[in-house]
């Protein structure tokens, strides 16, 4: 069997060098005002360093009332530019071709930070006991405009592509989902209605920076909450997004609010928080967005990211020679060992990762900057 996670593939029209992505998570590593620290820039020199192909950054807001945690990367103004652009040349000088995505992000209702964020719909969170107002038309488009200008600051301070989140509960994702778009006007009610806004985004951002600059979207396969997005839907909603144009697909699940529902309601683990099961400790556990990958894989032209609970070489190596997905998402993983690809590249340890899936590097953020809390 062929080693296919070390062979180059591209995204649009960059060449990503292995299959490894780092998938993106939050970092609490700016100053309070979303601006790159010299800490911000170590920590993506080290993932640069550790073998990678493709990074893709944490959360990035585009407006500041899309902002969801403190100490969040932010996009949304042209002097931030500078420093987005030292980020950009460290990973492009220590990664030896390493390529880097900016993720696009605006938190809607799921905000740590803001009393009355905007959303689809006054849906109230309980996650964050959050109530927000519902979007007028205006706010609508500036929102659109909001993440076409950042995708251009983006393409000036030298990224390699940007990525849309629409996963996880967060604004574009409320949209998507008929548990969170109640509208009744032309972004709610159909398929066809949710999806407008990202279509939107895409044209927009199409004009300020051009058909040949990558841009890759992360969406839910599955909300896993009685009336949102199920399969058979996501699957209509990824066909589309591959004929608008984008690069590539990221399929991941999941809202936050799934995490009171089952430590509340069901009673079971392995959990979700959000998108992050606990309790990865066999192979037959990993890849838990796999099937939903298989379905999707089927009706769209475009690479596909996996990422959820991927542990091991052999569970890698498999998924991409049987062309279930095209790249493989590690975001836990690489927070216990950064240098993880460089290792299976140079089939130095182990097969199956030090990460034990215990989510300790999602609660540090509560308290302060990402980190894995069992690494001594």
């Amino acid at each position: 069997m062929r080693k296919i996670y070390s062979e180059p593939k591209k995204i649009g029209e960059i060449e990503i060098k292995n299959r490894f992505v780092r998938s993106a998570t939050g970092e609490r590593l700016t100053s309070e005002d979303g601006r790159v620290t010299d800490e911000l820039i170590q920590f993506y020199e080290v993932l640069a360093e550790g073998g990678v192909g493709l990074i893709i950054t944490g959360v990035t807001y585009v407006h500041a009332n899309g902002k969801g945690i403190p100490n969040q990367l932010g996009i949304d103004k042209d002097d931030l530019i500078p420093g987005l652009r030292k980020l950009t040349e460290v990973v492009h000088k220590c990664g030896e071709n390493c390529k880097i995505a900016v993720q696009l992000h605006h938190s809607g209702r799921q905000s740590m930070v803001l009393e009355n964020p905007p959303a689809p719909s006054a849906v109230f969170e309980p996650t964050f006991n959050v109530m927000p107002r519902e979007m007028t038309i205006k706010d609508i488009e500036d929102t659109v405009e909001a993440f076409a200008e950042a995708a251009r600051r983006a393409k000036e301070a030298g990224f390699d592509a940007i990525q849309l989140h629409a996963a996880h509960g967060y604004l574009l994702s409320q949209f998507l989902s008929p548990y969170t778009n109640k509208r009744t006007d032309g972004y709610g009610g159909s398929t066809e209605n949710r999806i407008k806004i990202i279509e939107e985004v895409y044209e927009k951002t199409v004009d300020m920076v051009g058909k040949h600059f990558p841009i890759l979207i992360k969406m839910n396969v599955d909300d896993f909450l009685d009336g949102g997005i199920k399969l058979d839907e996501s699957m209509k909603i990824a066909e589309k997004f591959s004929k608008m144009g984008f690069a590539a697909i990221e399929t991941s699940g999941c809202m936050w609010e799934v995490i009171l529902r089952t430590k509340k309601e069901l009673g079971w683990h392995p959990a979700f928080n959000p998108e992050a099961r606990i309790g990865i400790d066999s192979k037959e556990k990993e890849a838990y967005h796999l099937p939903y990958a298989k379905e999707i894989k089927k009706v769209i032209k475009i690479p596909l990211i996996l990422v959820g609970g991927i542990r091991s070489l052999d569970v890698i190596e498999k998924i991409l020679n049987e062309e279930n997905a095209d790249f493989i998402g590690l975001c836990r993983p690489l927070i216990r060992e950064p240098d993880l690809p460089n290792k299976w590249l140079k089939g130095i340890g182990k097969i199956t990762c030090e990460c034990i899936s215990c989510n300790g590097c999602t609660a540090s953020l509560l308290s302060g900057s990402i980190r894995c809390t069992q690494k001594k």
